[in-house]
C-alpha cells in the first residue's frame, strides 16, 4: 500500500474509532447532563486532574520510543510492559497517601474514597501500554477500533444505569473504572502478544533515555491542561468548575478527535519517511493544511451555535456552561496544528526539544494565567486562548530548522482558510437569528447546514488548495 494510501486508511479508521466512541459517549453525555448536577461534575473535575497526570507519568513515553523503533525486540516489549506495571503501582501508593493532604489544601467537600478508587484506573490502563503500541506501529487502526467498542458500549451504559438509580457522582468513577477495564480485556484477547519475565537494564535505560523528555514534555501538558480546573475548583465553587468541566468534556469531543487521528496517523507515517527529507517536508506541509481547514471551521462553527446546543445536549442547569464553551472552541482551534509540530520533532528523535518547548509554552501559559487572573474566570479562560495562538510560534520555530517549513511560511498558508472560516462564523450568526423560534434541534442542523454549504462555496470560488487536495486525494483513494 503507497504512503497516501496508508494515511488516507489510517485517517478513515482512526476517525471511525473517534466517531464511534465519541457518539457513543455523547449519548450518555446527554443523559447524565439531566440526571447529575453541577456539583456532581465539580467533583469529577478534581478526579480528572489525578487521573490525567498518573496516566501521564505511566505511559511516560515508552510508547512512542516502541513506535520509532526500526525493530523493537520481544525483550524490548516485555522490558517496557514491566517498566510501566511497576510505575503504576509505586504511583498509586504515593497517591493513595497524598490525596487526603491534597484535599484539604482545595478546602472542598471532596470524599477522599472517591479519587482513591478512582486512581485504579491508572493500574488498569498500563496493562495496554505495549499492544497500544504495536497495534499503532503496524498502522492497525481497524483493529484499534474494533477493541474500543466494547468499553464505548458498557462504560455508558454502566454509568447511566447507576446515576439513575441516584448514585450520583459514584456514576462517574463507576466510568472512569470501566473504560480502561473494558478495553485491556478487548485488547489482550486482540493481541496475539504476551509479556515475558524478561527485564532488561539496557533496554530499559534506552527506552527511558528517549521517553523520559517526552514525560516530562506530556507531564508538564497535562499539568498545565489541568491547571485551570484546580485553579476554579480552588478558587470557585465546585458549581461553577462543574459548568467548566462540561465545556471541556464537549469542546473535548471534536477537539480529541482531530488530535488523535493527527497523533496516531501522522506519528507512525512520518517516522516511515524519516529519512526522505523533501517527502517528509511535502507530506507535513499537506497534512497542516488539511487539519487546520477542518479544525477551523469545526471549532468556530460550534462556538456560533453554543447556545442551542448546550441547550439541546446539557438542559438549563448549565447555561452558564455557554461563554465557557465559546471561549474554549478558539483555544483549541489550533491544537491540531500543535500536535503536528510536536510530532516532526519526535520522528526525529529530538525529544530533548521537544521538553524545551514545553517549558517555553508553560512559562508562557503562566504569564497569560497572571495577567487574566484578576479578571476572574472569563480572564483565566482568555488566557488560554493567548497561551494556545502564542505557542504557535514557538512550536513552529524548530520545524522550520527540521525540515525547512519557516513560521511564516506557515501562517501565510493559514490566512485563506481563517479567513473562509471567518466568513463561514458570520453566515451561522445571520442564519441563526432567523431560526431563534425554531425548535432546538432543528436550529442546530440548520445553521450546521447553512454553515458547511457557505464554506464549501468559498473555498470552491476561491479555490483553496486544502479544498482542493482533499477533493484530489478522495478521488485518487476511490480509484
Amino acid at each position: 500500500m503507497s504512503t497516501r494510501k496508508k494515511a488516507v486508511s489510517g485517517i478513515f479508521w482512526t476517525f471511525t474509532d473517534a466517531i464511534l466512541l465519541k457518539g457513543l459517549s455523547l449519548v450518555s453525555f446527554y443523559i447524565l447532563n439531566r440526571l447529575l448536577t453541577p456539583e456532581d461534575y465539580g467533583l469529577n473535575g478534581i478526579l480528572i486532574i489525578f487521573i490525567s497526570i498518573g496516566a501521564t507519568i505511566v505511559e511516560g513515553g515508552l510508547s512512542n520510543s516502541l513506535i520509532r523503533s526500526d525493530n523493537p525486540t520481544k525483550k524490548d516489549y516485555s522490558t517496557v510492559f514491566w517498566m510501566n506495571i511497576l510505575t503504576s503501582l509505586l504511583l498509586y501508593i504515593i497517591l493513595y497517601i497524598s490525596i487526603p493532604y491534597i484535599v484539604d489544601y482545595i478546602n472542598k467537600p471532596i470524599p477522599i474514597d472517591i479519587l482513591r478508587i478512582s486512581c485504579l484506573s491508572i493500574i488498569i490502563s498500563s496493562f495496554t501500554t505495549v499492544q497500544l503500541a504495536q497495534l499503532t506501529k503496524k498502522m492497525e487502526f481497524r483493529k484499534l477500533m474494533i477493541t474500543n467498542i466494547p468499553s464505548a458500549v458498557l462504560s455508558p451504559i454502566i454509568g447511566v444505569g447507576l446515576a439513575y438509580y441516584g448514585y450520583g457522582v459514584w456514576a462517574l468513577v463507576a466510568m472512569v473504572i470501566a473504560t480502561p477495564l473494558f478495553q485491556s480485556i478487548a485488547l489482550w484477547i486482540a493481541s496475539k502478544w504476551r509479556p515475558s519475565f524478561i527485564f532488561d537494564k539496557d533496554v530499559a535505560k534506552y527506552h527511558f533515555s528517549f521517553g523520559y523528555k517526552l514525560l516530562l514534555s506530556s507531564l508538564l501538558d497535562t499539568i498545565f491542561k489541568n491547571i485551570y480546573s484546580f485553579i476554579i475548583g480552588k478558587r470557585y465553587t465546585l458549581s461553577s468548575l462543574g459548568n467548566y468541566e462540561r465545556a471541556m468534556t464537549l469542546n473535548g469531543y471534536p477537539t480529541n478527535i482531530l488530535i488523535t487521528i493527527v497523533s496516531k496517523v501522522t506519528y507512525p507515517l512520518l517516522s516511515d519517511i524519516k529519512n526522505n527529507k523533501e517527502e517528509i517536508s511535502n507530506a507535513y506541509r499537506q497534512i497542516l493544511r488539511v487539519c487546520l481547514y477542518i479544525s477551523a471551521p469545526l471549532m468556530v462553527g460550534l462556538a456560533a451555535t453554543a447556545p442551542s446546543l448546550i441547550h439541546f445536549l446539557m438542559g438549563d442547569q448549565f447555561t452558564q456552561a455557554i461563554p465557557y464553551f465559546q471561549i474554549l472552541c478558539l483555544a483549541s482551534l489550533l491544537y491540531p496544528i500543535h500536535s503536528i509540530n510536536l510530532n516532526v520533532l519526535k520522528v526525529y528523535g529530538r525529544s530533548d526539544l521537544f521538553l524545551k518547548l514545553e517549558v517555553i509554552k508553560k512559562i508562557i501559559t503562566i504569564i497569560c494565567i497572571a495577567l487574566g487572573w484578576s479578571y476572574g474566570i472569563y480572564g483565566l479562560l482568555w488566557s488560554a486562548v493567548a497561551s494556545s495562538a502564542l505557542s504557535l510560534f514557538v512550536n513552529t520555530y524548530y520545524s522550520e530548522q527540521l525540515i525547512k517549513y519557516s513560521t511564516k511560511q506557515q501562517l501565510l498558508e493559514m490566512v485563506p482558510t481563517l479567513l473562509a472560516t471567518a466568513a463561514m462564523y458570520v453566515i451561522i450568526l445571520f442564519v441563526s437569528q432567523h431560526t431563534i423560534t425554531f425548535p432546538t434541534l432543528l436550529q442546530i442542523f440548520i445553521n450546521f447546514i447553512a454553515g458547511l454549504i457557505g464554506y464549501i462555496a468559498i473555498s470552491y470560488i476561491f479555490q483553496l488548495t486544502s479544498f482542493k487536495f482533499l477533493l484530489k486525494t478522495i478521488k485518487n483513494y476511490r480509484s
